[in-house]
This record gives structure tokens, sequence and C-alpha cells, in this order.
């Protein structure tokens, strides 16, 4: 873009946007730039661009500014000067629908670091509708606007024309597109009631209590109409809500707890039995006849005489699981497996724990 494009529209010295055919031409028209203030040509001839264009050649103003500021001051006078809007459709809930407006204050200001909406707009039976224009290439606001508990349309004016004198108008006031609701309290309130009229029984959850809800992996949300795998997401007061079926939750909720019970009730029992189990074989070992080994025919390993001393004098109190050779998880009905067998010259590798008796290997844990 150049300083020599036109725009189709302009602010006169009243503060008013007018079309180019509507002002005299040249630099008669007494209109200005709203972004740059700077004076503006009319040009009303076929051989040069037929719009507004800039007076000045070596100015610092960004054309492309100076072309969303014009689209957003038109947009604002639109709607003040018609008083209504096409509202869309909430999540599919509500129809798109023509809302009239009994009174509409405009900011005027394009760039702000306040939490105020462009629009605050009246009905005739006093519902207050907050209206923001928004340029997603372009940051206009330094902070989200206060919609909490209000009303709060979000209109995307990126690529619309201003080269005639109804395109603009005719977004804005009848089609829905390029809009979406920050906040709707009024239909959010009306959500489950809409439903209960059509024969149906839905119940409002956040989204923090469907992350703890027992059936989220059998979840009975309402999905969402264009995208069937997930589930409808709807924002209001800077929080996340979804829909739930009430009868279908009910339903898998009492076939949950009876298969919940089921398991408690196996649970319990495999552990009766298990308890049950380990209490016989505690039983049998303590009535089981501890066999007696003879002394093998080994060579006597000189042990020194404080090992001596303490397996004569005690090793009738010692066994193979008090060794800190035995490996205690192999101890298998009052047998183990720590690896002596073979000094032993036992048939077996399983040791008994009379064998300590004579086990050269043997030492007492600490």
């Amino acid at each position: 873009m150049d300083y020599q494009e036109a725009f189709s529209w302009a602010e006169d010295k009243r503060g008013k946007m007018v079309y180019v055919d509507d002002v005299p031409r040249g630099v008669a028209c007494n209109c200005i730039c709203p972004y740059c203030r700077e004076n503006l040509i009319a040009r009303h001839g076929a051989e040069r661009a037929h719009g507004f264009a800039h007076a000045s050649k070596e100015r610092g103003a960004n054309l492309k500014i100076c072309l969303k500021v014009i689209v957003f001051k038109l947009a604002e006078q639109i709607i003040k000067s018609e008083k209504r809007i096409y509202m869309p459709s909430y999540y599919g809930i509500f129809k798109p629908k023509s809302v009239e407006f009994k009174t509409v204050e405009i900011n005027g200001d394009f760039e702000r670091e306040d939490r105020q909406p462009d629009i605050i707009a009246t009905t005739k039976d006093n519902q207050k509708y907050l209206i923001e224009f928004c340029f997603k290439d372009y940051v206009r606001h330094k902070q989200r606007i206060d919609f909490e508990n209000l009303n709060c349309l979000e209109i995307d004016l990126v690529g619309q024309k201003i080269d005639d004198r109804d395109s603009l108008k005719k977004f804005l006031l009848d089609c829905d597109g390029n809009r979406r609701w920050l906040n709707n309290d009024i239909y959010f309130n009306l959500i489950e009631k809409k439903y209960e009229n059509a024969g149906k029984s839905i119940r409002i959850v956040s989204d923090e209590e469907c992350a703890k809800c027992l059936l989220k992996h059998e979840c009975c949300t309402v999905m969402d109409k264009d995208n069937y795998w997930r589930s409808l997401t709807i924002f209001q007061n800077g929080k996340e809500f979804h829909l739930c079926k009430a009868e279908e939750y009910t339903a898998k909720m009492d076939v949950y707890r009876k298969r919940q019970k089921e398991y408690d009730r196996c649970r319990e029992e495999n552990q009766r039995r298990y308890h049950d189990i380990l209490h016989n074989r505690r039983r049998m070992d303590r009535e089981k006849p501890v066999a007696v080994f003879s002394k093998p025919e080994t060579k006597q390993v000189l042990q020194p005489e404080h090992l001596q001393s303490d397996m004569n004098d005690n090793a009738v109190e010692k066994t193979c699981f008090d060794c800190k050779k035995n490996l205690q998880w192999a101890n298998r009905d009052g047998w183990a497996n720590c690896g002596c067998y073979g000094s032993l010259k036992l048939p077996q590798q399983r040791v008994n724990p009379e064998h300590a008796k004579v086990c050269p290997a043997f030492e007492r844990k600490g």
C-alpha cells in the first residue's frame, strides 16, 4: 500500500463518517483520516482511484492501520444509527436472530488500556449487550473486556470491504458471520429450561466437576455438533462448562455402583481365601516333624575362636533363618537355598535350619 491508495469513507469535521460520493470533490470535502488526523482529498474521477486519499505525500501514517480505524468507526456509527444488530447462534442451542436496541452508547477510541467495550447497547426490555470489535491480526486492547455476568459479543472486522456504501452495513445487520459470544448471561441461564421444553433433561456442570466424575471414561456429555468427537464446551465468565445428560448419567451411575459393589465383594472374598490358605499353611508348618540329619562327613573348617565358641555355646538356638548368608526370599516350608549345600555335601539344594549347627559358613545376623 502507498500513500495514493484511496478509501471510500472518511471522517468529516463533525466527527461523522461520510461516503465519498456525498461530499464535494478535492480538499473542499473537509474530511480527515480518523487515525492520523491528516486532511484528505475526495476523488470523484474515473482516471484515479475513486475515494479519499491523504493530501500529503510525506506522512508517517500506516495505511493499514488507517483502514482498520475507518472500518471500526464506520461499524460503530452503523449500529448507533440503525439501533440493531444480527446476533449469532449460541452454541447451536439458541438460533441466530436480529436484536433491536433502545439506546446505543459508543466509545470511539480505537486503542485503549481500559476494560470497557466499544459499544454498550440496551434493548427495550432493559437487557444490556456489550459489543466488541476486533481485528485478529491486531491487538487493540491491553486488557480483557470486563464482561462477567453480562452479555458480550465479539465481531471480527478483518477483511471487511468499505469500497461501497452498504457492504459493511449488510455484514453487521443481516448475517451472523465472523462473530462469537464471549459471554451471554441470558442464554446461559436458560439452557436447562430450553432442553426441558424439548423433552430432554440436562445438567450444566463445570469442567472441574467433569474431571472428577466417576464416569469420565463413559461420559454422558452433549457432543459438539460441528465435531462429534468433542464434547460441547460453553464459555461463561471465563470458565468452561459442559452439558451432562441427566437421565443417562443416573442410569450409568446405577450400573457403576452395582459393578463396584460386585468388585468389592469379590475382592473381600479373595482376601478371605488368601488368609485362610496362609493360616492353614502356617498351621501345617508348625505340625510338620523336623527332619534330623546326621552330621555329614566333611572336612572341618577351622573358625576363629570367638565364632567357634559362639557355635558351641549357642548352636541350639541358631537356624538358617538367623544367618546373614541366608536368602530370606527363598525360604519355603522351613527350607532355604543359601548356596551352602555344596560344602555340606547334601544331595539336594534345600538346606534345613538344623544344618546351621554344622554349617561352616554360618554367621548370625547382627
